[in-house]
């Protein structure tokens, strides 16, 4: 029998600790660990962030894996209420390709696990680079490549009602625990095709608390894939290519041939992507197009305001009149009307006082999504018909904070200070600097004092 894919994703994390990384390929690494680790404090005030946290800490199990400003607990427990708080505001970092959040899943499940085991920043790093690779590839190689078009594995899968970051992320998370736990490549696997029997997380959440919890439940189930495996339990090495396996129920298609499937190292990072909006990331070119348009408007009556989009986008974030804060995350007619009455679409802009506002109200109510072929995943093309038949036109490629389109340090060092700095203070830029030299000698430990509960 061919080698299956867990069987070649298994050597890769088994082969982790003789890898060197190259300088770029780290920063990238220390790049998702800042912008996880901003959005998931800013978060820690949540609804959903508090209740998780709490449920998890009462069932009182023991470690030394911290919950982000909270107590101590088990890597499990951590990693469940670190990557909720990571996803709770839909502000983190999106894999475009097979459409998935990544950072926060993986990222809380290496550090849960090396804070337990008491491991340095750089063995911290080597894990999540594993771990993300092994999920960017395997959703790339399900798409059939990297089609900018198409994005084939996301839709496929989003279309059949599953939300990828939680199919995907606990494929992540399992790998990067397996790095830190020292697994062999033969637990590898186990832990792998454990973690891919577990996928689940539906797309009709979207709007409501167990959307992010797609993503705690991602990082819990993938660290605890990966205890089991190093204890000796058992799962299917070929769950992947099988029939009624990962790749046919998930996607639901015919057989999909892993043949050539590679993994290289940071390779699929420099595909990752920031968010400089906290909602939905399909609704961000129309975002970045109503923006263009905002001085050249200039608050003329409107008559029609009309969003070409992708197909997916009508049925994922085509919500015409939300009626809570976080429907409103998945509205492109709600985040157009606040870029339009000059909000800058961050966290505080999804409220009940937002949804109110007549000014919004009146914009959003004349918003008409219409799908279009011709539209990227995460472009737009905006037209806005004034009461006197001019017509306001702004087409966007590809939204801002894409690899074309990226974000900068200082870009995303605004977003970790606007972020932080209502709940850490002064410690803000101290934990910036932690986080952006975890490899250093210390740096983890510099970050642990940095997280621990507020007085």
């Amino acid at each position: 029998m061919s080698e299956t894919l867990a069987e070649r994703a298994a050597a890769f994390i088994a082969n982790t600790k003789n890898r060197n990384h190259s300088p770029a390929v780290v920063e990238l690494a220390k790049r998702c660990l800042v912008d996880w680790m901003g959005v998931a404090i800013g978060a820690s005030g949540e609804p959903v962030s508090r209740t998780v946290a709490l449920s998890a800490l009462a069932w009182g199990a023991q470690g030394e894996a911290r919950i982000l400003l909270g107590d101590r607990t088990t890597p499990a427990l951590a990693a469940l209420a670190n990557a909720t708080m990571g996803h709770a505001l839909d502000f983190d970092d999106t894999r475009g390709h097979a459409p998935s959040h990544l950072s926060s899943p993986t990222w809380s499940a290496a550090l849960a696990v090396a804070q337990h085991r008491d491991m340095d920043g750089v063995t911290a790093l080597s894990a999540f680079i594993a771990g993300y690779e092994i999920s960017a590839v395997i959703g790339d190689v399900l798409a059939g490549g990297k089609d900018i078009g198409t994005y084939g594995f996301g839709n496929l899968m989003q279309g059949a009602g599953f939300h990828p970051t939680s199919v995907l992320g606990r494929l992540s998370a399992a790998a990067a625990a397996a790095v830190l736990m020292g697994c062999s490549q033969e637990q590898a696997v186990n832990a792998l095709a454990t973690a891919a029997t577990m996928g689940g997380g539906l797309t009709a959440s979207f709007g409501t608390m167990a959307k992010p919890l797609h993503s705690g439940k991602a990082a819990m189930d993938g660290v605890q894939a990966a205890e089991l495996a190093a204890r000796g339990f058992i799962a299917a090495p070929e769950v992947f290519e099988a029939p009624g396996g990962f790749a046919s129920a998930f996607v639901q298609t015919a057989a999909t041939k892993f043949d050539d499937v590679t993994f290289s190292p940071g390779e699929s990072l420099s595909d990752n992507s920031f968010k400089p909006y906290a909602c939905g990331k399909l609704i961000h070119g129309h975002i970045d197009a109503a923006r263009d348009l905002r001085d050249e408007w200039a608050e003329r009556p409107v008559k029609q305001i009309r969003c070409r989009v992708a197909e997916i986008s009508t049925r994922l974030v085509g919500r015409p009149l939300p009626t809570t804060h976080l429907e409103g995350k998945f509205s492109v007619a709600f985040c157009v009307a606040l870029a339009l009455t000059d909000h800058a679409v961050l966290p505080g802009d999804f409220s009940a006082k937002r949804l109110a506002d007549p000014k919004v109200n009146g914009l959003m109510n004349k918003v008409e999504l219409t799908p279009d072929p011709a539209v990227g995943r995460y472009g737009a093309i905006l037209e806005i018909e004034l009461e006197t038949g001019e017509v306001l036109r702004a087409t966007v490629e590809r939204s801002r904070g894409n690899p074309e389109n990226p974000l900068s340090w200082d870009d995303l060092k605004t977003k970790f200070d606007g972020m932080v700095k209502p709940i850490l203070g002064d410690d803000t830029d101290g934990l910036f600097d932690a986080l952006r030299s975890i490899e250093e000698p210390g740096g983890l430990s510099r970050i642990q004092a940095l997280i621990q509960p507020r007085a």
